[in-house]
């Protein structure tokens, strides 16, 4: 499930968050942005995903889509289907015809779309990096943020670009202790979309002859 969804998901230079300061102005953007992240209910995006090491010359590219409506979510990534009712997460693959029950309980906060913005609120030093127009003429800021306690985090840096006219995240990098980087691209985000709890349940008959695996 964990290297599944690190994968996609998917939503962070050496260590040096025990030297990183906060500054006014990328704090009042995460501030800004959590705030906004708050007032979802739910939200859809369409994005791409890139996992990357040079060291192991490891470079996956891939595309999904996200559906999230308060704890619940549901994520395509290539062949694999992961949906979470709120009791439990069921992971299908396609290919394999399989899917895998397990607690949401046990799933790493990182790695929870449905707390993809909202987990960087705190436990974080933040830094500014910079404003400047994407391809299409958008302005894009972009800030940089630290774990205050890095021992208990696989990641040392997250980077996060916002719209500044919608404050909504168009990307965020993350940046693993082990070498490697994940980013994901939100190609398409929309806020507060009406989604029917029945996109959030597995139902099995809609999956002739799949395995059930019960793994919790």
């Amino acid at each position: 499930m964990k290297q599944i969804l690190l994968a996609t998901f998917a939503f962070l230079t050496l260590i040096h968050t025990t030297q990183a300061q906060d500054d006014a102005r990328s704090r009042a953007l995460l501030d800004d942005l959590m705030a906004k992240a708050k007032g979802w209910t739910s939200f859809e995006a369409d994005f791409s995903s890139r996992l990357q090491n040079t060291k192991d010359k490891l470079d996956v590219k891939q595309e999904g889509n996200m559906k999230v409506k308060g704890k619940k979510f549901r994520l395509i990534l290539d062949k694999n289907t992961i949906i979470n009712d709120g009791t439990t997460i069921y992971t299908y693959n396609k290919e394999s015809n399989e899917v895998n029950l397990s607690d949401p309980a046990e799933m790493d906060q990182e790695l929870d779309p449905s707390k993809l913005f909202t987990q960087y609120e705190k436990g974080f030093k933040s830094s500014w990096v910079s404003e400047k127009p994407d391809a299409a003429g958008a302005v894009v800021q972009t800030i940089k943020l630290f774990p205050v306690d890095p021992a208990k985090k696989a990641y040392h840096t997250v980077v996060i670009s916002v719209n500044k006219a919608k404050m909504e995240p168009t990307s965020i990098e993350v940046l693993y202790k082990d070498g490697n980087s994940v980013t994901y691209h939100l190609k398409k985000f929309t806020a507060n979309p009406e989604l029917g709890d029945a996109l959030f349940t597995f139902d099995k008959a809609k999956y002739p002859g799949v395995e059930v695996n019960d793994m919790r």
